[in-house]
C-alpha cells in the first residue's frame, strides 16, 4: 500500500506516534528518520530501537548512524538500554553474533525503513538468505563498501513494516516500489510506503 501525504509534516507525524509504542521497533538511519526525530518531543518510549545497520567508519565518525541516536541519548529522549546498536568501527566477530543473538529473541512490532537509492534500504542491497539475524557485509556498491544489517528474514517478521521517502528526492524508488525485487522478497503482507 502507498500513503501520499500532502506535508511532510503530516507523513512525520504519523510515524512519530510509533515512537511512543512500548513495543519494539526497527529503524533505520537514513537522513529522513533523522528529520522525523530531530523535532520530537518527549521521550521515546520503544522497550528496545534497534538501529537496523551501520557503517563501519570511526565511531565518532558523523557518517555512523549511531551518531545522531548518541546525540538522542544526551539530550535523554532515548535511555542507552533502549538502543541496540553496532558499536565498532570494523568487523567484530563477537559483537556480531551477541547482537544477531540478541535480537533472534526479540519480536519487533514496527519496522521504519528509509527507501534508498535504487530502492536499497539498510544497507541491504542484494537478496542473501542467511541463517544470522545480523551480518556483515564487505561489498556495499556504495561508500563505505564495509557494513553491518540486520537481515530481511528478520525486517519480515516485523508486524508492520513502513517505508518512507520524499517524492521530490526518489520519484524513481517511489515510482518502482511495486516492483523492487527486495521489497518483493519480505514476506509480510503489512508493507507501507509513505511518501511526501
Amino acid at each position: 500500500m502507498i500513503v501520499n501525504f500532502k506535508s511532510k509534516k503530516e507523513a512525520l507525524n504519523v510515524i512519530k506516534k510509533k515512537f511512543l509504542k512500548k513495543t519494539p521497533i526497527i529503524i533505520s538511519g537514513g537522513k529522513t528518520i533523522k528529520k522525523i526525530l530531530q523535532n520530537f518531543k518527549g521521550k521515546i518510549r520503544n522497550k528496545k530501537v534497534l538501529i537496523s545497520d551501520e557503517r563501519l567508519v570511526n565511531v565518532n565518525s558523523k557518517l555512523r548512524n549511531d551518531y545522531f541516536y548518541k546525540k538522542l541519548i544526551k539530550k535523554k529522549i532515548l535511555k542507552k538500554n533502549q538502543l541496540i546498536n553496532y558499536r565498532f568501527d570494523d568487523y567484530n566477530k563477537v559483537e556480531l553474533n551477541k547482537i544477531s543473538y540478541q535480537i533472534k529473541k526479540i519480536k519487533f512490532e514496527d519496522s521504519i525503513l528509509s527507501l534508498g537509492s535504487k530502492g536499497h534500504f539498510a544497507s541491504i542491497f542484494n537478496f542473501d538468505d542467511l541463517k544470522k539475524d545480523y551480518y556483515y557485509i564487505n561489498n556495499s556498491p556504495k561508500f563505505p563498501k564495509k557494513r553491518v544489517t540486520v537481515s530481511l528474514r528478520k525486517i519480515s517478521k516485523s508486524k508492520n513494516i513502513f517505508f518512507i521517502a520524499s517524492r521530490s528526492e526518489k520519484k524513481l524508488e517511489i515510482q518502482n516500489f511495486k516492483k523492487n525485487k527486495l521489497i518483493n522478497k519480505i514476506n509480510n503482507k503489512k508493507i507501507t510506503l509513505f511518501t511526501f
